[in-house]
């Protein structure tokens, strides 16, 4: 079977993006990452969507009791290959799979994770994976980057990645990759935007936090009880 866009992409820059989203997050991707996991209930099995290079569930397994246990998933194998080598134990199970094609049971997690994640994905085809794997009062928790309400800020962010940035992305990346990321941007929504669409799927806001001028969601969403 072919490799999809993303696939061939996330593969090929998986010795670099360390390096490089620690250098576009000004180095504060950790803490983001720190806060959103601590800010969040986590039960017993947790999922990782788009694991990447596996920082996220590095640092989650050093917070959960070890009787949980951590879905690392990701389309790129080289991604994942990366994850493995840093991480590893016997709750950790690494997944090369689509986000839209979940492998899980209904009602079977109590959470799941995205970290720079969401925007890559069409949000009512994974939200309606999210209500079919979460069990009841499960969560979501993302991090991800946020549009801002100033339609001249948000033009500012674009001109800055697309033109200034470039030069430096394309030591890192070629063409297509960095092509890829810049779009990416362009999938971002408002912190008004991200709530609503997340409230109207049957999801209530647990906690909810800006970062960075208010250029980046630290979001945890809460599945509301069935009847």
């Amino acid at each position: 079977m072919e490799k999809s866009v993303a696939e061939k992409i996330f593969d090929s820059v998986h010795r670099s993006y360390d390096k490089f989203l620690n250098f576009a997050t000004f180095s504060k991707i950790n803490k983001w990452q720190e806060t959103l996991i601590n800010a969040t209930p986590n039960g017993k099995y947790i999922l990782d969507i788009g694991t990447g290079t596996g920082e996220i569930v590095k640092k989650i397994n050093q917070k959960i009791d070890k009787n949980s246990y951590i879905y690392a998933l990701d389309i790129s194998f080289n991604m994942l290959k990366v994850a493995k080598s840093k991480i590893g134990g016997e709750n950790i199970l690494f997944l090369k799979s689509d986000a839209l094609k979940l492998p899980f049971k209904e009602k079977s997690l109590d959470n799941v994770y995205f970290s720079l994640v969401f925007r890559h994905l069409p949000a009512l085809e994974i939200t309606n994976q999210l209500k079919y794997v979460l069990k009841k009062d499960g969560y979501v928790s993302i991090l991800e980057i946020a549009k801002p309400r100033s339609k001249i800020l948000y033009n500012l962010i674009l001109l800055f990645t697309d033109k200034m940035f470039r030069p430096i992305g394309r030591l890192i990346f070629s063409k297509q990759e960095w092509d890829y990321f810049v779009e990416s941007i362009k999938n971002s929504i408002t912190k008004q935007e991200l709530l609503e669409f997340f409230k109207s799927n049957g999801f209530t806001t647990h906690f909810y936090q800006s970062k960075l001028l208010g250029l980046i969601h630290i979001a945890v969403l809460k599945k509301q009880t069935e009847e």
